[in-house]
């Protein structure tokens, strides 16, 4: 981080992004699902922490931003604009994985849709395991409420 000198206040504060880098993360998030201005700022809250405080002040300018470069889509949905990536945000994002890297690598956040293969691998080979074990008629009882809430989440994430 670097500081910077408030001319009106004699003292230093710190800046928690470098130039270009809240457009960037902004462009990261979007590239993992479309969002809102508010679902956007509590991304930024959960990634970041306290660390970083976002502000309608700072996100929808940079929304704006990206949108006049054709780098997102905005829509209104309701009472909500949303906000997508566009391909040539896609494109831009790819160009710029190196310095998400360098943010990530600088605060712990990270970016991007995770693979859940390795979870998945796990679960099944746990489910292997102790199949032998478990009363079959009780197994596929848990398995078929495991699979009823995934179909939920996959809802929820479809209604975004």
């Amino acid at each position: 981080m670097r500081d910077v000198k408030e001319p009106w206040s004699g003292e230093r504060s710190r800046r928690f992004f470098r130039s270009g880098e809240l457009h960037l993360v902004l462009l990261a998030f979007l590239g993992e699902r479309p969002q809102h201005g508010y679902e956007l700022m509590a991304e930024l809250t959960a990634r970041f922490g306290p660390a970083y405080r976002p502000s309608p002040g700072s996100i929808y300018p940079a929304l704006s931003a990206l949108e006049a470069e054709g780098l997102v889509l905005a829509e209104d949905e309701g009472d909500r604009r949303v906000y997508r990536i566009s391909p040539t945000g896609a494109d831009a994002l790819e160009e710029r994985r190196a310095v998400l890297a360098t943010v990530e690598a600088r605060t712990g956040a990270r970016f991007g849709p995770r693979s859940l293969e390795p979870a998945l691998a796990d679960l099944a080979a746990k489910v292997r395991a102790v199949a032998h074990l478990v009363d079959e008629d009780e197994a596929e009882t848990i398995l078929e409420s495991a699979a009823a809430d995934i179909e939920k989440l996959s809802t929820k994430r479809r209604r975004r």
